[in-house]
């Protein structure tokens, strides 16, 4: 995918706004700045997309950063859905695990309904029904 110049990558959270906003555009339940703020400090990696100024992706991971690692949040605004941002984002939550992540770490996420070939395409496999989610237990060479 040709990457436009208006649009960049950055690593690092978002603002509580940036991220209400965001949020928002999914019909996620609403949380408080505070929340929003506070949770957004714990994470362990954050990558935001900008097209120029306006937030219209992101994504973190959250966890103990060495046996257990989350993917929350990856999210993509309707009107930039399915261009090849999604991939994007997720790429560099992947960099940020091969780069961290340790031999038979777990990595896990919550996925809404529909959308777990996205995460399929990146090892990850569903859970049983009884265990909601999905997974992928991290191998790296010894």
């Amino acid at each position: 995918m040709d990457f436009p110049k208006s649009y960049r990558i950055e690593l690092k959270n978002p603002t509580p706004i940036e991220y209400d906003n965001i949020r928002n555009t999914t019909g996620w339940d609403k949380l408080d700045l505070a929340t929003i703020e506070k949770g957004l400090k714990k994470s362990l990696f954050s990558v935001c997309l900008y097209d120029i100024n306006k937030l219209i992706g992101f994504g973190r991971i959250v966890g103990d950063g060495s046996m257990y690692f989350y993917i929350q949040d990856i999210i993509v605004i309707p009107e930039y859905q399915r261009k090849g941002f999604g991939r994007i984002i997720m790429n560099e939550v992947i960099q940020y695990l091969d780069d961290n992540a340790n031999h038979n770490s777990f990595i896990g996420l919550m996925v809404a309904e529909g959308v777990e070939k996205f995460y399929h395409k990146f090892g990850f496999k569903t859970r049983p029904t009884s265990k909601p989610g999905m997974y992928l237990v991290y191998k790296k060479t010894l």
